[in-house]
């Protein structure tokens, strides 16, 4: 038996947990699920209480929301050095971009795909996106000053929030115009968490699972 089964759905915020799962070389299942459905399958609902991916099962019990399964898998894996520790001077740094991930860009994120989760009028919906495409064309300018020195936040060393940020940085339609390239250093960020043959990993099973559903 897996060490982990990971409630996971194409193309979604699941992305960046499993992403972690495979870099950590974790001993791991994928339970393919469909999300928005009026009849949520009762593992998954028992694991993730709003029915949103990701969720996770593991040796502790289950956690949900896509920050918490990341960085709980990367504490209980330290050898794959992917969290800056208490102790560090830069650890500040890391619990601020790690929130502000969550707490910042993914409601904007959000918006952008799903403006019928706040109005139901399509004139509303429009609105709202466009307000909301605002507020992003800042957060993505103070993310783009943050990633100056990168490639990742950290330099050259790769941790949960370079995750966290490059699997909602690959739909482009999070960015003005659809265009990253106004962004050269998130760019040059996504392409090289993009690299990672974890991520290569992560995204072919992705891309099968898509064409599975499409077949």
């Amino acid at each position: 038996m897996a060490d982990y089964t990971l409630f996971c759905a194409p193309d979604t915020y699941a992305m960046s947990a499993h992403a972690v799962l495979e870099e950590i070389g974790a001993d791991y299942d994928v339970h393919w699920i469909n999300i928005f459905s009026d009849n949520p399958d009762p593992a998954f609902l028992a694991a993730s209480p709003h029915c949103r991916t990701p969720a996770l099962a593991s040796p502790d019990g289950t956690v949900f929301e896509t920050g918490a399964v990341a960085l709980y898998l990367a504490e209980r894996h330290p050898e794959a050095n992917l969290v800056i520790e208490p102790g560090d001077a830069r650890r500040g740094a890391f619990l601020q971009w790690f929130h502000y991930l969550a707490s910042t860009l993914q409601p904007d994120v959000i918006i952008q795909y799903h403006p019928e989760f706040y109005h139901t009028e399509p004139d509303r919906q429009a609105a709202l996106k466009a307000a909301s495409m605002k507020r992003l064309a800042g957060v993505l300018d103070t993310l783009e000053a943050a990633l100056e020195n990168g490639p990742y936040f950290f330099g050259d060393q790769i941790t949960v929030p370079d995750f966290i940020l490059a699997m909602q940085s690959v739909w482009d339609v999070i960015f003005p115009n659809g265009d990253i390239t106004a962004y050269p250093n998130i760019a040059r960020h996504r392409d090289a968490v993009c690299a990672r043959p974890s991520v290569q990993r992560m995204q072919e099973q992705h891309r099968a699972e898509a064409a599975r559903r499409k077949s």
